[in-house]
């Protein structure tokens, strides 16, 4: 099975049947993203095939989802050497869930996507690639409305969620961004990010980001 496959089955027959919805396409990474997001000019050409599907609530679930595509191509892998217990590709795609439907979600989730590309490839001090646990400053709320208090997101998993799947090239994680205001950041930096979760879940404010909500501590 060729690589190309492999990529239509992810984004033509997995994703349609574990996330459901109307679609409305991909929304691939643009150059222009990193240049003005990141100062970055100059990028490895395979990123521009990378991006965000957008998927409607069903029945089953009530909220919009946003997860990307690219991550899990297996990129530097021989089709001889596909092992379906291992890693597809960087073995990881995200997921942003959302209230409501914007394209807001759309940019947030494509400049951190993005942020992790440059983060692989070491543009950020040699930092590694986003993982479970880290928290984000966005720098602006995230919808881009200024009175939305979500400014942050803390990287981590849902089981409420979509936990990954498997392609004939190996396994893929879904890790999932949720958003945190100022204070819930503060929080979490003081009494962990499980603290903080906990908060979130009690208040009906996680795993699904609600841009108009109120800060939970």
């Amino acid at each position: 099975m060729n690589f190309e496959e492999v990529w239509r089955i992810r984004d033509h027959d997995v994703y349609p049947t574990i996330f459901g919805g109307e679609q409305r396409g991909i929304f691939v990474l643009r150059p222009e993203l990193f240049e003005k997001k990141f100062g970055i000019a100059e990028v490895d050409p395979r990123w521009l095939f990378y991006g965000v599907f957008e998927h409607a609530p069903t029945p089953e679930r009530p909220y919009w989802l946003y997860v990307t595509s690219g991550h899990s191509n297996p990129w530097e892998q021989e089709e001889e050497a596909y092992d379906p217990s291992g890693e597809s590709g960087a073995g990881i795609e995200f997921i942003l869930a959302s209230t409501e439907r914007g394209d807001w979600a759309i940019r947030c989730l494509q400049n951190l996507l993005a942020f992790d590309l440059l983060l692989g490839a070491g543009h950020f001090g040699g930092r590694g690639p986003l993982a479970e646990g880290d928290r984000i400053p966005l720098r602006s709320p995230i919808n881009g409305v200024e009175s939305c208090l979500v400014r942050n997101v803390v990287v981590s998993r849902a089981s409420s969620l979509p936990l990954g799947f498997t392609l004939p090239s190996g396994k893929v994680e879904f890790l999932t961004f949720a958003g945190m205001t100022d204070s819930e950041l503060d929080f979490a930096k003081a009494n962990g990010n499980e603290a903080l979760i906990a908060r979130l879940v009690s208040s009906g404010f996680f795993p699904v980001n609600d841009p108009q909500r109120q800060s939970a501590v």
